[in-house]
């Protein structure tokens, strides 16, 4: 006869009990386990399984509660206690968070495990993602309703080695199931000697199955036997566990409710007008002389056409700038209401008419241009399109007859740095920040109607040459970089009005990308809070930045990609047509990491241009996996092409670029080489791919404009030359 594990489902305590009860005297009693005393301070607050730090292991589903009203019948349930305080003593108000019914699909999990050594555990590294799906991997998350494996890696946080400030980070390289349930198991974990580390002191009494006097210990137990039998039948042993414990993921309404409801309310509004506009302001170049450009003049632009437009606000103030919060009217249904009822905000544009559709404006456009919404990047403003001369986007603009009109990322433009720093000194004003975020997405919907509306900027004289349009207003594409990328990602998911976009150096999941990124150097001392003095705010310890970062992205999903790409080609969202994006990527980019935007891709399903990269170059063994190649043919869908300046010292005109560094750090020049970030949006063959993508549905496609036998490059790189 085969008994059960001894721990299973505690099989032995109702027996132990009957036993119990049928012995009258004392003196016939078998003698009972003892029960062990485990302090569990905070259990009400914190996740118990850590006795050091309240939050960790984080997420956890000792972070919810349940709430038959939420779609995945759990709600996220922080105290403020709890969370990190800032310098000056204030804890994080958790009221947007506890809004949530999961957390992020792109989660950033955290723990602490003393003295453990990644190299000698034998752990999944960035440098090798498809053995986190081994069968003796020791890291692993597991999907609890299938038992798959997930695509993950761990690493220590490498901006401290203070042992009690250095968190282990496990990182998803593929999104979670949106209202997915997921374990998280840790087995056999090795110190520097590689010995054996010992499981936490709560945790190895649900394992081992002892039995304690304490009640918060007690009332999990049956839910760790859950996690147990779930482990189990995806052929993980109890007896091997250092760390098992389980966290929800937040529905897809959760997370994109809010900018659907704005977005519905506002066009809705609008019913069958254009929005409301104003042109202020219109200059007119002549082409350059012979002794080159000069005031005036402009070698690929003739006019350019600026003004405002005014979008309903959803924001608390009535300008709606920086630190707006989203305006709930009583009572709150959990969905942004217009201020007033009526708000409106002001919102500026910019538009450049190339030479190549029209230089003579008496005379009938020479062709009328693909009219292209412009994103700019990080923190910058709609200015960035007035590039000039030898501008990158004036050039694709006039090579290829497209006119590009680009707005402000409000909520992630030039006015909201001085905001940014704030939110940075105290995480409670987080929240108005990607309020504002959201209400920057449907001013570029906004603005993606005045291209397309028969009444909008076509009806307006100075966007005619001889009274005939300049564009043709029957498609709208978008095309954005860097922070365009990212932010445009997540429009490419709700815009109803443009169907084919190009992210150019993009990524997803800000707790990914900004410890990577190089352009977060100059905002770490506000973070940490050395630039602030003794009276300013900041959180100095890095664990609990660490943590802040992968906190701050259960919200940040409303308002970047990690919330929409998702639903960009599949998945499509209520009222949202179905989207292609063409992903252009910087190999080794500075400033935006490469690996967010193979997560990007995964998420999107976008088909990976081949070969990518030269044999050797990428640092994973395997790199790019779960990325199918662009198929044969004629392709319209979604696609990722990886562009390459090539090895430092290797032959490009500019230096080349080193593969980034495996750790959560940026890549500085000159250790890595020089900053690849803007070259594929200036180069002459992307941007001839770019050309052929974005076209009508139907008629636009992937076209392989590179040496189908070699890499992408640029800079004049040519792989093994």
């Amino acid at each position: 006869m085969t008994l059960p594990h001894p721990c299973s489902r505690l099989w032995f305590v109702p027996l132990l009990v009957a036993a119990l009860s049928a012995c009258s005297d004392s003196s016939d009693r078998p003698s009972s386990p003892p029960l062990i005393s485990i302090e569990t301070p905070n259990a009400e607050r914190c996740e118990i399984l850590d006795a050091v730090n309240c939050m960790f292991p984080w997420p956890s589903s000792a972070f919810t509660v349940a709430d038959e009203s939420t779609r995945t019948g759990l709600r996220v349930n922080l105290v403020a206690e709890s969370l990190p305080a800032n310098k000056q003593g204030v804890h994080v108000d958790p009221t947007q968070w506890n809004r949530n019914d999961g957390f992020s699909p792109s989660q950033l999990v955290m723990l602490q495990v003393p003295g453990i050594d990644l190299a000698q555990t034998g752990a999944t590294a960035i440098t090798d993602l498809a053995t986190s799906r081994d069968p003796d991997a020791p890291i692993v998350v597991i999907n609890a309703d299938t038992g798959e494996r997930h695509l993950i890696f761990a690493e220590l946080d490498a901006n401290t080695d203070d042992p009690a400030e250095q968190a282990l980070l496990i990182r998803p390289m593929q999104q979670f199931d949106r209202g997915g349930h997921y374990i998280v198991a840790l087995r056999n974990l090795r110190d520097g000697d590689g010995e054996l580390i010992e499981a936490p002191e709560v945790f190895r009494a649900y394992r081992d199955g002892t039995l304690t006097d304490n009640d918060a210990i007690e009332d999990r137990r049956a839910a760790m036997e859950d996690i147990f039998d779930t482990l189990a039948d995806a052929g993980i042993d109890r007896d091997a566990l250092y760390l098992a414990w389980d966290f929800n993921i937040a529905s897809v309404e959760n997370i994109t409710e809010r900018l659907l409801h704005i977005r519905d309310e506002a066009f809705a509004d609008l019913g069958g007008s254009a929005p409301m506009f104003e042109v202020t302001e219109v200059n007119e170049f002549a082409p350059c002389g012979d002794d080159g450009c000069q005031e005036g003049e402009d070698e690929q632009i003739s006019r350019e056409v600026a003004g405002t437009f005014s979008v309903p606000n959803f924001l608390d103030s009535d300008e709606g700038g920086p630190g707006s919060n989203f305006y709930y009217a009583e009572p709150d249904d959990g969905l942004p209401d217009r201020l007033g009822g009526d708000n409106l905000f002001t919102a500026r544009f910019f538009c450049r008419i190339p030479r190549s559709v029209s230089e003579d404006f008496s005379q009938p456009p020479k062709a009328q241009a693909r009219p292209s919404l412009y994103g700019h990047g990080l923190l910058g403003s709609a200015g960035e399109v007035q590039g000039g001369t030898g501008n990158n986007v004036d050039i694709m603009a006039d090579d290829y007859r497209m006119m590009f009109c680009a707005t402000d990322w409000s909520g992630f433009a030039s006015e909201d740095a001085g905001f940014a720093i704030q939110v940075l000194q105290d995480f409670s004003l987080i929240p108005a920040f990607f309020d504002r975020q959201q209400q920057g997405m449907l001013n570029f919907m906004f603005l993606g109607r005045l291209l397309k509306h028969e009444a909008g900027f076509a009806a307006h004289e100075a966007f005619q040459s001889a009274g005939v349009p300049v564009f043709d207003n029957s498609v709208v594409y978008y095309d954005g970089n860097s922070q365009g990328g990212i932010l445009g990602g997540a429009l490419m998911g709700v815009i109803q009005d443009v169907t084919r976009g190009v992210l150019g150096v993009p990524g997803m999941a800000y707790s990914f990308l900004l410890r990577r990124s190089i352009d977060f150097d100059i905002y770490k001392p506000f973070f940490s809070g050395s630039s602030t003095g003794d009276g300013g705010g900041g959180y100095p310890s890095i664990k609990d930045q660490g943590f802040l970062l992968s906190f701050a992205q259960m919200l940040w999903d409303r308002a970047e990609s990690s919330g929409y790409v998702y639903h960009i080609e599949n998945n499509t969202l209520p009222n949202t047509p179905s989207h292609a994006v063409l992903l252009q990527v910087a190999f080794g980019d500075h400033q935006v990491s490469m690996w967010a935007a193979e997560s990007m891709a995964r998420a999107i399903g976008a088909r990976l241009r081949v070969p990518a990269t030269e044999p050797g170059r990428h640092p994973d063994s395997n790199p790019y996996v779960d990325l199918e190649p662009v198929p044969a043919g004629v392709y319209r869908g979604s696609a990722i092409s990886i562009w390459d300046n090539g090895p430092v010292g290797g032959g490009a005109e500019n230096g080349g670029s080193a593969a980034p560094p495996i750790t959560n750090t940026p890549p500085f020049e000159p250790d890595f080489g020089e900053d690849p970030h803007s070259r594929p949006r200036k180069d002459p063959v992307a941007q001839e791919q770019k050309h052929f993508f974005l076209m009508p549905d139907g008629v636009g496609r992937f076209v392989d404009t590179c040496d189908p036998s070699l890499p992408c490059t640029v800079d004049g790189y040519t792989p093994g030359g």
